[in-house]
């Protein structure tokens, strides 16, 4: 990410994922079905006779399941609730399910994702859980005013906003078609079921980090290969990029790319730019830095002095607004090294610019 986000301290919400896997630590402990669960737990149960179902076929298929295979399935589960704390070393190993466990495994995959689809927001839940008026749009709302609206991921565009969320099999019921905030599953929800509503791996990001970037894209692997990873809510120090500004084929181009750092970060970094390429789709729009961003900022300017300064001023105003303000965070780091410039080289800047302009006016 660019910048790292923070987590709204307190929800109602959260406590869905403890019963989540509550349900799972209970079954492995030999409890009856009813007993997996709080007895604040009941009226969700009975409200929701679908969320019934999806745990109670993910707990008849653990009972079929030979003693050897139900720990072999406790190991997975133990493993991957722990894939969040993965991320910054690779000497962690990510189990997947073995071949004899695909039909369980199918059914715990089929209940993360309606608990994050439809549970999460229904009436029963959130009178169980004690908050009948916080939701997930509750939830965004409060996620942005400590983070700003721009994605953390790409700095070019706007957060999701609401959007139709139901099953993916597809909604039979009312309840089960609901308007309201989407996150993003950092670690997928299809790869690691058991993190499916923990909400330190859902993160808000926009349209094209999600679904057109990064769709189900593991960020623990590549190719097969463990690989690092930057965690939005726990990594402190975000992907590091540098801009360069030279002449390229007889025009001045601004390039974006990742910053030389050490081994650790830099792998993070590919990582992040291999997930959501986010340097491509800069790029492509920095092909247009001259006429859109630089132009229009030094077109009447008088000379050097007046430049740097209003370069200068941009980076500033940029640099505060970057959570808010789509790009800005790129036009700080582009401006800034344009203001770096000997004086001689932003002087031949302006010259253009003004000639440019004026070609335009005749």
């Amino acid at each position: 990410m660019l910048w790292p986000v923070v987590k709204p301290p307190q929800s109602s919400l959260y406590w869905l994922d403890e019963v989540h896997k509550g349900f799972y630590r209970r079954m492995f402990q030999g409890n009856n079905f009813t007993s997996c669960f709080p007895v604040t737990f009941n009226g969700v149960l009975t409200g929701s006779v679908e969320t019934q179902k999806r745990f109670s076929d993910v707990f008849d298929e653990y009972q079929g399941l030979s003693a050897e295979l139900q720990q072999e399935f406790e190991r997975l589960f133990l493993n991957q609730i722990q894939c969040l704390s993965f991320m910054g070393n690779t000497r962690h190993v990510v189990i997947g399910p073995a071949e004899q466990l695909t039909e369980i495994w199918s059914k715990s995959k089929l209940l993360g994702g309606y608990l994050y689809n439809t549970t999460l927001g229904l009436a029963c839940y959130k009178t169980a859980a004690g908050d009948r008026n916080h939701g997930m749009d509750e939830h965004y709302a409060s996620y942005k005013e400590l983070n700003g609206l721009v994605c953390c991921f790409c700095g070019t565009e706007e957060m999701m906003e609401e959007r139709n969320v139901e099953p993916e099999e597809g909604a039979i019921s009312d309840d089960e078609k609901q308007w309201r905030a989407s996150y993003d599953h950092y670690l997928p929800k299809k790869h690691y079921p058991f993190l499916a509503v923990d909400f330190n791996n859902l993160v808000p990001c926009c349209q094209k980090c999600n679904e057109k970037a990064k769709g189900e894209l593991d960020v623990l692997h590549c190719d097969d290969v463990r690989t690092l990873a930057l965690d939005a809510y726990t990594d402190q120090v975000p992907v590091l990029l540098q801009a360069s500004y030279d002449c390229i084929e007889g025009t001045y181009k601004m390039v974006v790319d990742i910053e030389d750092t050490d081994d650790l970060l830099a792998e993070k970094a590919d990582t992040w730019n291999r997930t959501f390429q986010v340097l491509p789709r800069v790029n492509r729009r920095l092909n247009n830095f001259n006429r859109s961003w630089l132009g229009p900022l030094l077109n009447r300017v008088g000379d050097v002095h007046q430049a740097k300064a209003a370069l200068n001023d941009e980076v500033i105003r940029c640099s505060q607004d970057k959570k808010d303000e789509r790009e800005a965070y790129f036009k700080a780091l582009c401006f800034q090294v344009i203001a770096s410039k000997p004086d001689s080289d932003i002087s031949s800047y302006v010259d253009a610019i003004r000639q440019s302009y004026a070609r335009r006016r005749i």
